[in-house]
This record gives structure tokens, C-alpha cells and sequence, in this order.
């Protein structure tokens, strides 16, 4: 004995394939948001990656996304340039820029 089970009707008395299809559920072409690690990481090879910032002594935290730099820095210029260089950081939701600007005091 075999037994078939039939596709329910619709309200209107017929039944499409469409109507009997279970839709898959949308799926993200995107990434998963990075960790906190990853996001780390990231700077720390972006910050590598440039002249100007590879040699600045700056600590950056990472919770949940939000960065907080902190350390100083010899111009304005460059407390931006940090701040510029890890909001393009896929994952950074905002940033606490404590950078201090240290200027050189004349002779």
C-alpha cells in the first residue's frame, strides 16, 4: 500500500505549485558583522599599512563595535586621519576619539 499525501486546496479550490511551495527565507548576501577581534585586527593592519600612522602610539579598545582611541599625537591632522582611517572599518558603529594633540613647543 502506498500512501500520497495531496497538497491542500486554496481557499479558491485549486492549488498552484506556488501556493504549495514553502518560500526559503531571505538570506543577506553580507557578511556577518565582525567581532570585536576582527574589528582589532583591522586597524591594527590599516594602521600598519600607512606611513603616517604606523608609527603613532595609539591604543584602540573595541566593544561591541565601538572603538575608543586613546594616546597622543603630534597634529590635529593626524588625530582626523586616525579617526577617518578606522571609520571606514566594516563593523566600527562609532568612534571615541581621546586622541591628545601634543604640539612641539618652540626653542
Amino acid at each position: 500500500m502506498q500512501i500520497t499525501s495531496l497538497p491542500s486546496p486554496s481557499p479558491t479550490g485549486t492549488s498552484s505549485p506556488a501556493e504549495r511551495q514553502t518560500p526559503a527565507p531571505e538570506q543577506s548576501p553580507e557578511a556577518p558583522t565582525p567581532s570585536d577581534a576582527e574589528i582589532k585586527a583591522e586597524i591594527e593592519r590599516v594602521f600598519a599599512s600607512d606611513a603616517a600612522l604606523s608609527s603613532l602610539d595609539v591604543n584602540a579598545i573595541v566593544e561591541s563595535g565601538k572603538v575608543t582611541l586613546s594616546g597622543a599625537v603630534d597634529s590635529a591632522e593626524l588625530k582626523q586621519k586616525a579617526e577617518r582611517a578606522i571609520r571606514s572599518i566594516k563593523g566600527v558603529i562609532s568612534i571615541n576619539n581621546q586622541l591628545v594633540v601634543t604640539q612641539a613647543t618652540p626653542q
